[in-house]
């Protein structure tokens, strides 16, 4: 019997899950067959993870494969495995038969010509480079990108794309595309925290898989906010509170079970751009959350902060293209915008570094509009690079930690408003 290395490895991965660490480069993509491939990003999971891999776990994470199925895949697999001690000669040969099936499509996909054979030849050479070291070449022709893109275009199906439960500022963003890394602004207490946890809710009711990279409090108060969201019970009451009153109890237990259903991650504690690169490159996330930017530890040393917390800006943007998901960056702004009448802040007021301002798709700036009523909050979009800006009003309910879209025809002056044309100091807008 010829031994199958894909089924060999995946065998030896069920009888010792930890074998994972000796794979080396091995990629999911790089297996010919696409249920093992699934199957091995599975194991690399819960690696990351810490949970168990199992028949059950498998069967939970892949709910479009029959259970039928799955377990013949993986009797076959067991019965593939020769010693499970030989993951690493498995993945091995895995990898390279991937490296020999991309070589020959790249060679046999040049049809040469003598007046371009120059360029042709330095094409080939560079995938091939690529294909040595590891990936595939970045440089792609024009043609190539129309044939695998254009199609998603103009259609009824709505290309993927993520929003943030907020519909005019969906409106206006249309939605969050993977590599986008979008940066919200705010001095301390106005609210960035609490408006993004309802964004990465709103996500998480959707379907969505969202890790939350929570540098500033505890999980504790994450809970405390997300449930106070949820069950609509005051946030004072839920942390002070000595016993139920009324229905909260009820209240309390359905909201907590709403929670558990949602897919969404947590990790706590300051962790630099690298160790969030390690946690999150096999996890599939459709969003990752930072909170806040200024928090994010450093992978190197540096003689002066702007320097520092730019590098930071820079590896944010490289993991969000790289895992190809977008990323909200929440950041901290300088104190200019006080001293303005409005206390209305402009990209220049995040702190501590223009980098963050030049790297992010999308920027949005969160301010008090009333010194003398906090639930009054201005928010707009003040750099969008695939879309327009836009200004709009929020409610903000300190109670419940939440934030509406304010409806009422007595929006100020400026405020972007999708079907209608308004002067504001963008200049003027239509939705």
């Amino acid at each position: 019997m010829i031994l199958n290395p894909e089924k060999a490895l995946i065998g030896a991965l069920m009888t010792n899950p930890q074998a994972i660490k000796d794979c080396g480069p091995l990629q999911p993509e790089m297996f010919m067959d696409g249920l093992l491939g699934r199957i091995y990003l599975q194991y690399l999971r819960a690696y990351d993870f810490g949970y168990p891999a199992n028949l059950v776990t498998l069967a939970e994470n892949m709910p479009d494969v029959p259970r039928s199925q799955l377990l013949d895949c993986l009797k076959e697999c067991s019965d593939s495995t020769v010693v499970s001690t030989a993951a690493g000669q498995y993945a091995a040969a895995i990898v390279g038969a991937y490296k020999a099936r991309e070589a020959a499509q790249l060679i046999n996909a040049v049809n040469f010509q003598p007046v371009d054979v120059e360029r042709q030849i330095g094409q080939l050479v560079n995938g091939l480079d690529a294909l040595r070291d590891g990936g595939r070449s970045s440089v792609r022709n024009l043609a190539q990108i129309v044939d695998d893109v254009s199609p998603g275009y103009f259609m009824d199906d709505e290309r993927p794309r993520l929003y943030t439960g907020f519909p005019r500022l969906d409106d206006c963003l249309g939605g969050l595309e993977g590599g986008d890394v979008i940066v919200i602004g705010a001095r301390p207490a106005v609210g960035k925290s609490a408006l993004v946890t309802q964004i990465l809710m709103s996500m998480g009711a959707a379907g969505k898989r969202v890790l939350l990279y929570n540098l500033e409090m505890r999980e504790a108060q994450v809970y405390e906010r997300m449930l106070s969201r949820q069950s609509g019970i005051k946030l004072n009451r839920i942390r002070r509170g000595k016993s139920f009153l009324n229905d909260e109890r009820e209240r309390f237990d359905y909201a907590n079970v709403k929670l558990k259903k949602l897919d969404i991650w947590i990790s706590s504690g300051a962790k630099s751009v690298s160790e969030m690169r390690s946690e999150c490159r096999n996890m599939g996330a459709d969003c990752i959350i930072i909170d806040y930017l200024q928090l994010v530890r450093s992978d190197r040393r540096y003689t002066n902060r702007v320097s520092e917390v730019g590098d930071i800006s820079k590896s944010i943007k490289a993991l969000a293209m790289e895992i190809g998901c977008p990323i909200i960056v929440l950041s901290q702004l300088n104190r200019v915008s006080e001293l303005r009448e409005t206390k209305e802040p402009t990209m220049s007021e995040l702190r501590e570094s223009g980098d963050i301002e030049q790297d992010a798709s999308v920027i949005i700036l969160l301010w008090n509009l009333d010194d003398g009523n906090q639930a009054k909050k201005g928010l707009k979009v003040a750099k969008n690079r695939q879309g327009e800006q836009c200004k709009m009003q929020l409610e903000f309910d300190g109670d419940s930690m939440s934030f509406r879209e304010q409806e009422s025809a007595e929006e100020p002056e400026g405020v972007f408003v999708p079907g209608k044309q308004r002067n504001t100091p963008f200049g003027k807008w239509e939705g």
